[in-house]
């Protein structure tokens, strides 16, 4: 691997009045050169110390920051139950906001862990996407994937079949599947680790235990080899893609596909105006971007191809 590659940066939105007394949850892209940012004045404390709850006994107060064109709009959502992880723009400035974790209690009772809100605020549908789930992505086609940690995989919180049994599932809007991973017998997904879309319309993901990026289209999927190396989001442009690991020691790389295998060509250092580097503490993707939330600053890097 080459030397790293550093590559000053300047934030793209600052979110200091925003965050006083709130707590960052999710971050995402939107379709539109917009940013959303959820926001939680306190997070509901884990079960056991060690399970998030899916519903709560007191109401907690969340806050959707949209931001378009160097303007702000605040959402607010004062009296919620529901845990939430994620946030995703849907429909035509809709919202929907996504718990990780659903009851399975029997069939005339699952819980909806997906909740679509209008700009007001105001609940527009519901409806479950499963349990376990890593991570969520609203493509510019509005179809909803969802990838799967191992509990959503094999089963917990009352799933015995679980929805995301195959590791990896495709929605339309209302909830209602539309494709999975479940007739794909070469590779068995154990953990969805990474999940975004490209240009052309296919889902590109990163899967253990078998350790491949599969780019899917048509209920078709291709899978490469990332020379041994893992991350939990990408940006991906042509043959080539920008990948974050920070699981194991936060790093940022840039890999090239030759044949069936992406291979790093050297270690990407984000330089802020003040000569430190970034360090994120939440990290979203869209297509050939990423975006990095690192205090109260938002910066971006985009894969660029060849």
């Amino acid at each position: 691997m080459n030397s790293p590659l550093e590559i000053p940066t300047t934030p793209i939105a600052n979110l200091n009045e925003e965050l006083r007394g709130a707590n960052p949850v999710s971050i995402a892209i939107g379709h539109d050169n917009d940013l959303f940012i959820l926001l939680a004045e306190e997070r509901p404390p884990l079960i056991n110390g060690c399970f998030p709850a899916t519903v709560t006994e007191e109401s907690y107060s969340y806050h959707i920051v949209h931001v378009k064109d160097g303007q702000k709009t605040i959402v607010h959502l004062p009296n919620e139950k529901w845990n939430y992880h994620y946030i995703q723009p849907i429909d035509d400035g809709h919202i929907l906001l996504v718990g990780a974790r659903s009851y399975y209690y029997n069939a005339q009772n699952i819980e909806e862990n997906a909740r679509v809100y209008d700009k007001n605020g105001c609940l527009i549908r519901s409806f479950c996407l499963g349990d376990g789930i890593e991570h969520v992505y609203v493509t510019k086609n509005q179809e909803i994937w969802t990838g799967y940690f191992d509990e959503g995989v094999f089963g917990n919180y009352g799933w015995e079949e679980p929805i995301g049994r195959s590791g990896l599932v495709g929605w339309d809007t209302l909830g209602h599947k539309i494709d999975s991973m479940e007739e794909d017998k070469e590779y068995s997904i154990f953990e969805c680790l990474a999940l975004t879309s490209d240009a052309e319309d296919k889902i590109w993901f990163f899967f253990s235990i078998d350790s491949k990026i599969g780019a899917r289209k048509d209920k078709r999927t291709v899978c490469y080899s990332p020379e041994g190396h893992g991350f939990q989001s990408f940006a991906v442009n042509g043959d080539t893609i920008i990948a974050y690991q920070g699981i194991w020691g936060q790093s940022l790389f840039e890999m090239q596909r030759k044949d069936d295998e992406y291979k790093v060509v050297h270690e990407i250092k984000l330089i802020k105006p003040d000569g430190t580097p970034v360090k994120p503490e939440l990290v979203s993707n869209r297509e050939n971007q990423l975006l990095f939330l690192d205090g109260d600053e938002l910066y971006m890097v985009e894969a660029k191809s060849g």
